[in-house]
């Protein structure tokens, strides 16, 4: 992520002491709330690398707190070695943030897929094959040339109300890919019957505005956060067949995960 500026810093870390001091946490010494605050956004990549932290003063004005209050704040972060304190050049972030991917059987996911198709319907938009643009194509690791299945869909609740917008790009694909097969089959069958049996499957988490289009499809307004996961599923090791892009209506569908020491 890129480094901050003091003002940038400052506006990065506003709505979650807007959210801390105006919580349950409200009743915590001011300090420790402060602290929290730099700590969570330290942690979570939001102030990166080398940002430059606001000074003592700045953070007294910006957040209505003592000087004292922000210094013992400064102080325990830089006690944990989050933040290096420089004489003449300020406060900067020394903790290097690193998101680490959670790890979890395929099969469960797997089966947590089938089980959601069994509780849903998927209409087909368009299904067609082409060549793909760069950036897929290089994920797919396939040539110029090469032409694979391009997959548009809507699913729905048990309600018909949709809650998800599917694009997928398939490799490998030679049979039955058909609009009426992909509407009354799950696709992991689908991929099974062409040998493509996913033994590996990454996912990112993100947020995304949803485009005209989008927004048509999901009964939402234009600009609506929808929630984003992008899920690489590979064969065989490390070779990617299938590119999903998932974007979701967050009032229809929650992402929910649980985990344990086992």
């Amino acid at each position: 992520m890129p480094q901050l500026t003091v003002e940038e810093s400052l506006n990065a870390i506003r709505p979650d002491w807007d959210l801390v001091s105006s919580g349950a946490m409200s009743r915590a010494p001011l300090y420790y709330q402060l602290y929290t605050v730099l700590r969570g956004a330290i942690y979570d990549g939001k102030l990166a690398y080398k940002s430059q932290i606001p000074s003592e003063q700045r953070l007294a004005d910006a957040f209505e707190i003592s000087r004292i209050t922000a210094k013992r704040a400064m102080d325990e972060l830089a006690a944990e070695g989050l933040i290096a304190r420089f004489r003449g050049k300020g406060s900067h972030v020394t903790y290097q943030y690193s998101p680490q991917p959670v790890r979890a059987p395929l099969v469960g996911m797997l089966e947590n897929m089938a089980e959601m198709g069994k509780h849903s319907s998927v209409r087909v938009l368009s299904v067609e094959r082409l060549a793909p643009p760069k950036s897929i194509r290089e994920l797919l690791g396939v040539p110029v040339d090469e032409l694979v299945h391009k997959l548009v869909r809507v699913r729905s609740n048990e309600e018909g109300e949709p809650f998800a917008y599917y694009v997928s790009w398939t490799a490998g694909v030679r049979r039955g890919y058909t609009r009426s097969r992909l509407e009354n089959t799950l696709r992991l069958e689908i991929l099974r019957d062409n040998n493509l049996k996913l033994t590996h499957v990454s996912q990112e988490l993100g947020a995304e505005p949803a485009t005209p289009s989008v927004a048509a499809q999901l009964d939402v307004e234009p600009g609506t956060a929808l929630l984003s996961v992008r899920r690489l599923s590979s064969v065989d090791g490390p070779r990617i067949v299938d590119v999903l892009d998932c974007l979701y209506n967050p009032k229809r569908y929650k992402y929910a995960m649980e985990l344990s020491l086992d």
